[in-house]
C-alpha cells in the first residue's frame, strides 16, 4: 500500500457516482494503478490490466471477510454475520476446484438450448408490460419495464410464486447495496443487508423443502438433484439460489435502464435504430459497453504483485474496472461515442475467465427483445420533461436509475 498518497480521485462523491467515466480516463492516463484510501482497494483502470487481472491466479474471488471488514471500517463485522455465511456458500467468491463444482449444475440452466424456451415468455412479459402502459402515454420506463421484466422471468426459472416478486425484489436490493460496496452509511446498510439475506434464506428453504415434496424442471429442483447426489450442500443450495435470484434480475434491469438513457439522450442513435431493427444485437452490446451495470470487479491479492511499478501486497483488496476498461481508448475507437453499429465491440461488461457470468445469454435475450419492441412499438419515445430522471447512488460496484420517465404519446 501507499499510505502517503493523497486521495485524487473521488471515488465516492455523488458527481462521481452520477458519470464516473470522466474520472476513470484520468485515472487511465495518470494512475491506472491507483490505490484509493477512501475505499481501501487498489483500482486498476486500463483495458489489458483489468483482463489480465481477471485471470491471474494470485488474484483470488475468495475475499468475503476482507471486504465485509474493508466497508465496515471499524464497524463490528457481526453486524453482517448471517449475510457474510451466505455469501462465502456462493460460487461467485470461490476459486478453482470449489467454484467449478458449485458452477457447473447452474450452467445447465442458461445454455442458449435451455433458455430457447423462454423465448417465449419474455416476449410474452414484454408485450403485456408495454400493451399495459399504451393507454397512459406516458411510463417510468424502470418501474413499468426494466424491474418487472426480469423479475418475472426468474422468477419463471426458479419456479417462484408471481405475488412473491415484490418482496424478494425488495431482499434483492437490500443485500446487492451492501455487496456492491455500500456508498453513505455503512452500517445501515450492513444491518440491512443482513435481514434481507435471513428472509430470503427463510424463504427459500420453504420453497426448497416444496422441491423436494413435488421436483420440477426449474433451477430449484436442478440444484436439490445435485444435492441428492452429494455434490452440494443443503446450505449451498440455498446459498446459490440467493446468488442466481438477485444476479439475475438486478444487474438486467440496471442494464436495460443504461441502454435507454444512452439512446435518449442520443436522439441519432435511437433514429438509427428505429429505422434499422436489425442493429438491436449491436445496440444492446453497445449499451453493455458504454454504460454497464457492474462497474467493478473485487479480487484479493493471494501473493504481492508487482503491477505498472505499483506493489500490491499479499492481502490488499482489489477492484478491476470494467465501466473504465470499457472505455478504454488503446481498445475502442472514440470510447466516449454511444454508436449502436459499433463492430469489434469487445467489452468486458459480462467479466471474463472462469466467473464470465452465468446469465449472460439469458440477459443479452431478455435485452435485446425488451429493447427491439420498445423501438418498434413505441418509435416517438422520449424524455418527460415534467419529470426527473433520477440515478441511484448507493453503490459503487452497481450503477442503474431510480427513474426513467418517458413519454410516447
Amino acid at each position: 500500500m501507499l499510505p502517503n498518497q493523497t486521495e485524487t480521485y473521488p471515488l465516492t462523491d455523488p458527481a462521481f457516482l452520477e458519470d464516473p467515466y470522466p474520472v476513470y480516463c484520468r485515472m487511465r492516463q495518470h494512475d491506472p494503478v491507483y490505490w484509493s484510501d477512501a475505499l481501501g482497494h487498489w483500482v486498476l483502470t486500463r483495458y489489458d490490466d483489468v483482463l489480465a487481472a481477471a485471470r491471474h491466479p494470485a488474484l483470488s474471488s475468495a475475499r468475503t471477510e476482507d471486504s465485509v471488514r474493508a466497508q465496515l471500517r471499524g464497524s463490528d463485522p457481526a453486524l453482517v454475520a448471517d449475510f457474510t455465511r451466505s455469501i462465502m456458500g456462493m460460487m461467485v467468491v470461490k476459486d478453482g476446484p470449489e467454484h467449478h463444482r458449485l458452477r457447473v449444475l447452474g450452467t445447465h440452466a442458461f445454455t442458449p438450448s435451455a433458455l430457447q424456451r423462454w423465448q417465449a415468455v419474455i416476449e410474452r412479459v414484454v408485450d403485456d408490460l408495454l400493451d399495459a402502459a399504451l393507454p397512459r402515454g406516458r411510463m417510468d420506463l424502470i418501474d413499468d419495464l426494466a424491474r418487472p421484466l426480469p423479475a418475472i422471468v426468474i422468477a419463471d426459472l426458479f419456479g417462484i410464486p408471481p405475488e412473491d416478486r415484490d418482496m424478494f425484489h425488495h431482499w434483492s436490493m437490500a443485500s446487492a447495496r451492501f455487496f456492491g460496496g455500500a456508498v453513505g452509511d455503512a452500517e445501515q446498510a450492513a444491518r440491512a443487508a443482513n435481514e434481507a439475506v435471513r428472509q430470503l434464506e427463510r424463504y427459500f428453504r420453504d420453497l426448497l423443502q416444496e422441491r423436494q415434496r413435488r421436483p420440477g424442471d426449474d433451477l430449484m429442483s436442478l440444484l436439490l438433484q445435485g444435492q441428492a447426489e452429494g455434490r452440494l450442500t443443503a446450505e449451498e443450495v440455498t446459498s446459490q439460489c440467493i446468488l442466481l435470484l438477485n444476479a439475475g434480475h438486478l444487474t438486467t434491469m440496471d442494464q436495460f435502464g443504461n441502454t435507454v438513457l444512452a439512446l435518449l439522450k442520443h436522439p441519432g442513435q435511437w433514429r438509427r435504430l428505429r429505422d434499422e431493427p436489425a442493429l438491436v444485437r449491436s445496440a444492446v452490446e453497445e449499451g453493455l459497453r458504454y454504460d454497464g451495470a457492474v462497474l467493478l470487479l473485487q479480487r484479493i491479492a493471494r501473493e504481492d504483485l508487482m503491477l505498472r511499478g505499483r506493489t500490491i501486497r499479499k492481502g490488499d483488496l482489489v477492484y478491476l474496472s470494467l465501466g473504465a476498461a470499457n472505455r478504454d481508448p488503446e481498445v475502442f475507437s472514440e470510447p466516449d461515442r454511444f454508436d449502436v453499429g459499433r463492430s469489434d465491440n469487445r467489452h468486458l461488461a459480462f467479466g471474463v475467465g472462469p466467473h464470465l457470468c452465468l446469465g449472460m445469454t439469458l440477459a443479452r435475450r431478455e435485452l435485446e427483445v425488451s429493447l427491439g419492441r420498445l423501438v418498434r412499438q413505441l418509435p416517438r419515445l422520449r424524455f418527460d420533461v415534467e419529470r426527473p430522471v433520477r440515478r441511484r447512488s448507493d453503490s459503487l460496484l452497481f450503477r442503474g436509475l431510480e427513474a426513467l420517465p418517458v413519454r410516447f404519446d
